[in-house]
C-alpha cells in the first residue's frame, strides 16, 4: 500500500513542480524531496523522469475529464448543446497553470507528437466523441462522420489554446479564441441543408 501512496504523491509533487518551472527545470530529486521520498522510491515508480512527467499529464487530464463533464452536464439544458457549452469549460479548464504547462507547453516537446497525442485520446473519444454522438442522434451529422470531426475539433481547440497560452496577453486572446471555436462549433449544430 505505501508504494501506492508513494506514487500518488511523487505525481502531486510533479505537477506542482513542473507547472512552476517547467520541465527541464525541475530535477528528479526535488521531485523526490517534495514529495517527501527518497530518490530510489522516484525509479521504482517510474522508469525515469519523462515516465514521471507522463503520469502528471494523464492526472492532470483526469482532472480536466472530470471537470469538464461534470460542469457541462450542469449547464446544458439540451444534448446538443454540449459542443459549444462544453468548449468554454474546457478552454476554462486548459488555462489553468498546470494544464497550460504540462498538456499545452512541454508535453508536445517532452512526449514528441505521437505519444502526447495519444495521451489525449481519452479526452477527444470521452468529450469530443460524446457530444458529437448527440448530435448524430437528432440527425444533425453522420455518425461515420464523428471520428474525424472529433480529431478536428480537438484540433482547432488545442490550437486556441495554444494561442492563448503563448499570447502576450492572454485575456484578449483568449476571447478571441473562444469567439472563433463557438463559431465553428455552432456550425455543426445548423441543420444540414438537402
Amino acid at each position: 500500500m505505501k508504494s501506492i501512496g508513494n506514487r500518488a504523491r511523487l505525481v502531486a509533487a510533479a505537477r506542482d513542480l513542473f507547472a512552476a518551472r517547467g520541465y527541464a527545470d525541475v530535477s528528479v530529486d526535488e521531485i523526490a524531496a517534495s514529495a517527501g521520498v527518497t530518490k530510489g522510491a522516484v525509479y521504482y515508480q517510474f522508469a525515469d523522469k519523462t515516465d514521471l512527467f507522463r503520469a502528471a499529464c494523464e492526472s492532470v487530464l483526469d482532472d480536466v475529464m472530470a471537470a469538464v463533464s461534470r460542469q457541462t452536464m450542469s449547464h446544458v439544458a439540451h444534448a446538443t448543446d454540449e459542443i459549444v457549452t462544453g468548449a468554454d469549460i474546457l478552454f476554462d479548464a486548459y488555462e489553468s497553470k498546470q494544464a497550460r504547462r504540462l498538456l499545452l507547453m512541454d508535453g508536445p516537446a517532452v512526449l514528441g507528437h505521437t505519444q502526447w497525442t495519444a495521451m489525449q485520446e481519452k479526452l477527444r473519444i470521452g468529450l469530443g466523441e460524446h457530444a458529437l454522438g448527440h448530435l448524430a442522434d437528432a440527425g444533425m451529422i453522420p455518425k461515420h462522420m464523428i471520428p474525424m470531426l472529433a480529431h478536428l475539433l480537438f484540433g482547432a481547440f488545442t490550437q486556441g489554446a495554444l494561442q492563448i497560452a503563448t499570447a502576450d496577453n492572454p485575456t484578449v486572446a483568449s476571447k478571441q479564441a473562444r469567439a472563433a471555436y463557438k463559431r465553428l462549433a455552432q456550425g455543426l449544430l445548423a441543420k444540414p441543408s438537402l
